[in-house]
């Protein structure tokens, strides 16, 4: 979904409340065999970010829009579906992870190819 159209959609009906409640993108972390608490952190701040965007926009963000998420030694590496969407989303992003004790600058965020 573009950025565009998500703006122009008047209503946020019960089916696309509970896709976005379900959906999950790719989590990986380094070494999150041995530390599965990293998988938790990422999940912890993706659905902060949710939250903080919610509280913003006033809308669910929409699910498919952040592809994958990926700690490594506490940098956090966001996939986003394109460019729109990570200038739009980055900010959440980085205080959700402010948010698990990390430095917003450790957030990287590239776009799906």
């Amino acid at each position: 979904m573009k950025l565009e159209e998500w703006h122009l959609k008047d209503c946020d009906g019960v089916e696309e409340r509970q896709i976005s409640a379900e959906y999950l993108p790719v989590l990986e972390a380094h070494r999150q065999n041995d530390e599965p608490d990293r998988i938790e952190r990422l999940r912890r701040s993706y659905f902060l970010a949710q939250t903080l965007f919610l509280h913003v926009e006033g809308r669910r963000l929409p699910p498919r829009i952040i592809v994958a998420m990926h700690d490594h030694k506490g940098q956090l590496a966001i996939t986003y579906v394109d460019r729109e969407w990570l200038d739009f989303l980055e900010p959440f992003f980085k205080l959700a992870w402010r948010a698990e004790g990390e430095p917003s600058e450790n957030v990287v965020s590239t776009v799906m190819q």
